[in-house]
């Protein structure tokens, strides 16, 4: 009970002497893009960072589409990618009505890159072997047989989920 009234005594002094408590804003990551949503602007607006280092990205900026242009009673709370729209959840203060806004992130590069550099074929006694295959959403390995003394080779096998980072064989 006691820590109860200290917090509550605690909290009351912070407001009355005009501390404000520090809140993130709201982040998604899609590709080597970071989308945060800013409140600390009238009216919102959308910030573009890069992964790697952080740098800000001006996919947004340059037509003016950061600015998401809500009113002075609404803020954005929360932020969704999908495909190439970003969905902006909205609370109205005044009103208490929750809504969406839709921002076309069309001119950021959100497409999410797949790492091979551990990938590599190899060719030893007529026998192509590609040990890390990326086939659609599957990573294979197949093994390519010569046919005769060309450079022409004939599919002979493969091995479902075989990632040359992982150990597989």
């Amino acid at each position: 009970m006691k820590k109860n009234i200290a917090s509550i005594v605690c909290t009351v002094f912070l407001l009355i002497t005009g501390v404000q408590s520090a809140l993130a804003e709201s982040v998604a990551v899609k590709g080597n893009s970071i989308f945060i949503l800013d409140n600390s602007v009238a009216g919102s607006q959308m910030v573009v960072k890069n992964l790697p280092d952080g740098a800000a990205n001006s996919c947004l900026i340059d037509a003016g589409l950061n600015l998401l242009g809500l009113s002075a009673d609404t803020t954005a709370t929360d932020i969704v990618l999908k495909n190439s729209t970003a969905v902006i959840t909205t609370y109205n203060n005044v009103n208490l009505v929750t809504d969406v806004k839709l921002v076309d992130v069309t001119s950021c590069s959100i497409t999410d890159t797949v790492d091979l550099s551990e990938c590599y074929a190899s060719y030893q006694n007529g026998q192509l072997t590609i040990p890390c295959l990326k086939y659609g959403n599957d990573v294979i390995s197949v093994e390519l047989g010569q046919r005769g003394n060309s450079m022409n080779f004939e599919f002979e096998s493969y091995k479902p989920g075989k990632r040359h980072d992982r150990g597989d064989d």
